[in-house]
């Protein structure tokens, strides 16, 4: 039975808010800036009600893969506005939020309820496996520019090759993790058992998650647009626009579930939320942006600055020691998003 309720109005509204488009191209930008946030909210929402029927491991995929959906639409149109530094720059800020605030705060708020929260080590340490793994690409990439003497045209060959590389590890993992693996990932079989068989209800959520996909397209566009044009004629950095303005509006819905879950001491699924949303944006959304670049003629290359490497590997590291023992307390929370600030800071004069 169809509803009128408060998701419905906001969503309503957002449409509307689409179909501005004043001569103040900086008030343009601000719309259609809060226009992302409550479509990313809703898709965060209606993932998290798909945990229900799916498993707390698939819907944390499910939750990182539509999280992701604002941030992979706002870099594909980045790219086609030849806003290469920013798409860049939004990957490796994505990977530290993430990594470092999203977690943080799920990991403080959970311990402030739970003083305690054990999570499956399994799950961990195979989705740390595929970050360092990412990481070391990046490295790799940045050595070889560094002490090789090759060309632009070579290393955006190469790029091309490491992205199609990392895709299919990224799709091996899958397999590993929900299909010839599956068991070592379930937390609970009396929470698989429990799980809702509705699956009428669940179509019913599918289809507004494409609904809302939909017009987050549309949004992204527009977004997109107005802040090219913002950077030509304020001549902002797109390299602090990318790691602070659209990790944080693309990111927003998956960061609310991720950090509600640990509050339902579901701490596995939070984990698998912000773990699995940096996951994929290093070895799936990126790749696919360095594909998508090369095919419509505007070259991405996997090359990243020096400072990017080294925040990525600071969050990197600092979050596999709060996760190598299996459980999580406030005070690893806060220490995790001390580091996010601190770089933040740094990230700002740099």
């Amino acid at each position: 039975m169809f509803k009128i309720n408060k998701k419905y109005i906001l969503f309503l509204v957002t449409i509307i808010s689409l179909f501005i488009n004043t001569k103040n191209i900086l008030f343009n930008t601000i719309i259609y800036s809060l226009s992302v946030i409550p479509l990313a909210v809703l898709l965060g929402d209606f993932t998290s009600k798909a945990s229900d029927y799916i498993g707390e491991k698939k819907g944390g995929l499910l939750a990182a893969t539509l999280g992701n959906m604002p941030e992979l639409m706002m870099g594909l149109w980045s790219i086609k506005y030849g806003l290469i530094p920013m798409v860049k720059s939004a990957l490796i800020g994505s990977i530290v939020n993430n990594m470092l605030l999203v977690l943080g705060i799920s990991i403080f708020l959970g311990g402030i309820k739970y003083k305690e929260q054990e999570f499956n080590k399994t799950i961990a340490r195979t989705n740390f496996n595929m970050l360092l793994l990412a990481m070391s690409a990046m490295v790799v990439m940045a050595s070889l520019n560094r002490y090789a003497s090759i060309g632009t045209e070579k290393i955006i060959s190469i790029s091309l090759k490491v992205a199609i590389v990392l895709i299919l590890i990224y799709l091996l993992g899958l397999i590993f993790s929900l299909f010839t693996h599956s068991n070592l990932f379930i937390v609970s079989e009396e929470k698989e058992k429990q799980l809702n068989k509705n699956y009428k209800e669940l179509g019913y959520i599918v289809a507004q998650i494409i609904l809302i996909s939909i017009v987050l397209f549309i949004s992204s566009e527009k977004l997109i647009n107005s802040i090219s044009i913002l950077v030509i004629q304020f001549k902002l950095s797109q390299s602090f626009i990318g790691i602070m303005l659209i990790p944080l509006l693309g990111n927003i819905g998956e960061n609310i579930s991720a950090i509600m879950c640990a509050v339902k001491n579901k701490i596995n699924m939070s984990l698998e939320i912000a773990i699995g949303s940096s996951i994929q944006i290093s070895l799936f959304v990126t790749p696919l942006f360095i594909i998508y670049s090369f095919i419509i003629g505007i070259p991405m290359t996997f090359l990243f600055t020096v400072f990017q490497i080294i925040i990525s590997a600071v969050a990197i590291g600092m979050s596999f020691i709060v996760f190598v023992d299996g459980k999580t307390y406030w005070l690893e929370g806060a220490i995790l998003i001390a580091i996010y600030l601190m770089i933040t800071i740094a990230y700002y004069y740099v």
